[in-house]
């Protein structure tokens, strides 16, 4: 059998930037919206995006615990173990640790401008993040978050 030495080119040839337009990367974040909640029409896995995407990664990092996800053994913060714990001002600044830890190992992106973490009257321990994009000036939003 003989292999073909010639190609044959069917309609027109694109310019070169518009290749290369269609080659980059959308910056739009979009992903699946946490926590998985029916809604009609999208069933459990709905679509979110921007800050929406944000978000529910900043909620899902937060209250995951490490060794919860297949494959990402060292994803989440930990911080259930904290809620036998006499809350002191150490618990907190372990608290605080604990999330800035996992912040800058996938949340990268993301700084953490002020994080205040409270015990709410039900035992539970409520965590308010005031963050920033690193690459953006001036763009604040806050995420809060119920342990």
């Amino acid at each position: 059998m003989a292999i073909p030495t010639s190609t044959t080119t069917y309609g027109k040839l694109l310019p070169t930037k518009a290749l290369r337009d269609a080659t980059l990367k959308d910056d739009k974040l979009c992903g699946f919206k946490y926590p998985p909640q029916a809604t009609p029409g999208n069933g459990y896995f709905s679509k979110s995006s921007g800050m929406d995407i944000v978000n529910s990664s900043i909620r899902s990092l937060v209250r995951t615990e490490r060794g919860e996800r297949f494959m990402l053994p060292d994803y989440g913060c930990n911080l259930r173990k904290f809620l036998m714990e006499p809350m002191d001002e150490t618990t907190f600044r372990l608290i605080k640790e604990e999330i800035e830890v996992s912040f800058r190992r996938y949340l990268k992106s993301v700084s953490i401008g002020k994080l205040q973490v409270f015990e709410t009257k039900q035992n539970n321990i409520d965590v308010k993040l005031f963050c920033s994009f690193k690459d953006t000036k001036g763009f604040n939003f806050g995420v809060g978050v119920r342990i």
